[in-house]
């Protein structure tokens, strides 16, 4: 059974191979040398994650196999971090001298953990290497079949560029491991696709009023769940509309699920996220949840060092999945285990953590998709905040009072030092809206008062003319900031302890006269780089919309009134309002309230 293959493509980012000498690529199916020259896989698209083959799966006998033309070295490595010691050892390999075509067998020996790849070094001038793969040998190789759960909103680009890749790498290509095992499921939030153009036997879109991605993605398992059983469904991935999608992942994806043990059945896996805008550096491999203090697994790692590739595969704690792709046995699609309304933001953690019986994570099962804290949009900080506490209310009930005052603190205290002085009147509804109750979630008109929350916040317009003629600051690395230890250890691998006393003492430039300069920044920026800011530009470096914005003294007085208020909810309605939602809970996850909603 093929478990992966390797891909043949030039190495422009660094993810897929590494190579000294001369060579070339031809077609992304071959790779021919000059004598001399040497290729490796060890890679992060490209390394074999031996480990967890061997403990997800049941596998009988690992198999390389690389077809080759010429004479070359050819050597297999397994490399594993013992001790935080880089651990490298050859397992097979020799010298080969292959006729044109021919397929040369290597035996791995099976491992607990750790990558393996191999490498190449040409002999002879014109050598060429026409394919590799690995291949395992299970008693027990299962019948799968996906089915992808997209939920898109107006991103017809993304999301028609996506479902032409799938065609042709997968639905229409006969030679596909995953040809006829692959069903695609599309809500259209924004009843904007052309229905009948794209719709087929392996295609199926369906209209949805736009209830958020929660409503979304709950239709497509609703509409997946009717059809599972004809269609034989045994998985189910949800994936973003505006990722770009990696074919080898849902190769990789299937080939796992084929052989996975019984005693990881009910585990989800999780995709990691790259960066769409630097694709070599991962945002998140999995996470734990943490009461809403998020732990990121491999966040910040560049991939194009193959250490942090080894170290991607080391054992870490996760329980949720993120739904760029996050992939689920189909026994969960039941009418009463859909997701809890919270519209967008932190439905796939509470999906996770009610149904996951662990999570799994390889090296290769990614997309690309885009840092959200670049875009950074008003209505993001009221969902952050509610849902979070939806969330803690079922999944983390010593989240109490005295720690929402700290939290609440924070959460007001970002906007006023990002001068997004809106953005703290949304905080405090947050906390207002959860205070009401689940009975209130269940009857608020959803997608009406998403629609509102924006209407309080900033709206973002084309600010390319203005950033002509200002300063562009090139922002501190956000993977980098998540605490005050963060800061600390930034500070002292800059040297920058002076600066960071100044910023402490005088509460970051606010007790000193402002720069007068108008400054753009990155709409992302942490507080930390607005140092003495006056007036400054957020802008999105991608699409060019942003907001100026102006530093404002009398905006402390409204934070200081809004966190009075905060702390009178939180000791007057919090508690209550969490065990409402503790006794209420089954309420929030049936299909009752998504049929209402959808038929409204």
């Amino acid at each position: 059974m093929l478990l992966q293959k390797i891909i043949l493509t030039e190495n422009t980012d660094g993810l897929h191979c590494h190579s000294r000498g001369a060579l070339r690529y031809e077609n992304d199916r071959c790779v021919i040398f000059e004598k001399g020259a040497e290729w490796s896989t060890d890679a992060y698209l490209n390394a074999f994650s031996i480990g967890k083959w061997c403990t997800y799966c049941d596998l009988e006998k690992v198999t390389l196999q690389v077809r080759l033309q010429g004479t070359f070295i050819v050597r297999v490595f397994h490399v594993d971090v013992d001790r935080n010691k880089f651990c490298r050892r050859q397992i097979a390999g020799g010298r080969v001298a292959a006729a044109e075509g021919e397929t040369i067998k290597y035996d791995i020996p099976m491992q607990k953990k750790g990558v393996a790849y191999f490498s190449l070094k040409a002999v002879t001038d014109g050598a060429s290497c026409s394919g590799a793969f690995f291949e395992g040998e299970t008693a027990s190789a299962k019948a799968v079949t996906i089915a992808l759960n997209i939920c898109t909103y107006r991103r017809e680009k993304d999301l028609l560029r996506n479902l032409e890749l799938l065609r042709t790498c997968f639905l229409d290509n006969k030679e596909s491991e995953l040809y006829g095992h692959l069903q695609v499921f599309i809500t259209d939030n924004g009843n904007t696709l052309p229905i009948e153009t794209l719709q087929d036997d392996q295609v199926h879109v369906c209209r949805n009023p736009n209830v958020g991605g929660a409503g979304g993605f709950a239709r497509g398992l609703i509409e997946i769940g009717q059809v599972k059983e004809r269609k034989n469904v045994t998985h189910v991935i949800f994936m973003d509309d505006d990722v770009q999608i990696l074919p080898e992942a849902l190769l990789r994806t299937y080939a796992l699920l084929r052989c996975l043990k019984e005693e990881y059945a009910s585990a989800f896996i999780a995709g990691a996220m790259l960066q769409l805008d630097r694709k070599y550096m991962q945002h998140e491999n999995g996470a734990v949840w943490n009461a809403g203090k998020c732990q990121f697994a491999g966040r910040g790692l560049d991939l194009r060092r193959f250490s942090n590739v080894v170290r991607n595969e080391m054992d870490a704690e996760r329980d949720y999945a993120a739904w760029w792709y996050c992939c689920i046995p189909a026994a969960n699609v039941r009418a009463d285990n859909l997701p809890i309304p919270v519209f967008i933001h932190q439905d796939d953690v509470e999906y996770s953590l009610r149904n996951a019986k662990g999570i799994i994570t390889m090296n290769g099962i990614a997309v690309w998709h885009p840092v959200a804290v670049n875009k950074r949009i008003s209505s993001n900080e009221y969902y952050n905040l509610r849902n979070m506490l939806i969330v803690n209310a079922r999944y983390c009930p010593g989240f109490g009072r005295k720690r929402l005052t700290k939290t609440m603190a924070v959460r007001l205290m970002m906007p006023l030092l990002r001068f997004r002085y809106k953005d703290m009147y949304l905080v405090y509804q947050a906390l207002a809206d959860f205070c009401r109750g689940p009975e209130w979630l269940r009857q608020v008109d959803a997608p009406s008062y998403h629609q509102k929350i924006i209407e309080k916040g900033y709206k973002l317009t084309d600010v390319s003319e203005r950033l002509k003629d200002i300063q562009c600051i090139k922002c501190s690395d956000p993977s980098e900031i998540n605490s005050m230890k963060d800061i600390f250890r930034r500070a002292l691998r800059q040297k920058a302890f002076g600066r960071l006393l100044r910023q402490i003492v005088t509460l970051n430039g606010w007790l000193l006269p402002p720069v007068r300069e108008t400054k753009a920044f990155s709409m992302g920026v942490h507080p930390i780089d607005l140092y003495r800011m006056g007036s400054v530009i957020l802008y999105d470096e991608e699409s060019m919309q942003g907001i100026e914005l102006r530093r404002s003294f009398g905006q402390v007085f409204v934070f200081l009134s809004l966190y009075v208020r905060s702390l009178w909810l939180i000791f007057s309605k919090y508690d209550a309002g969490k065990q409402k939602y503790q006794a209420e809970w089954s309420s929030l996850h049936g299909i009752e309230y998504w049929r209402y909603l959808y038929e409204r």
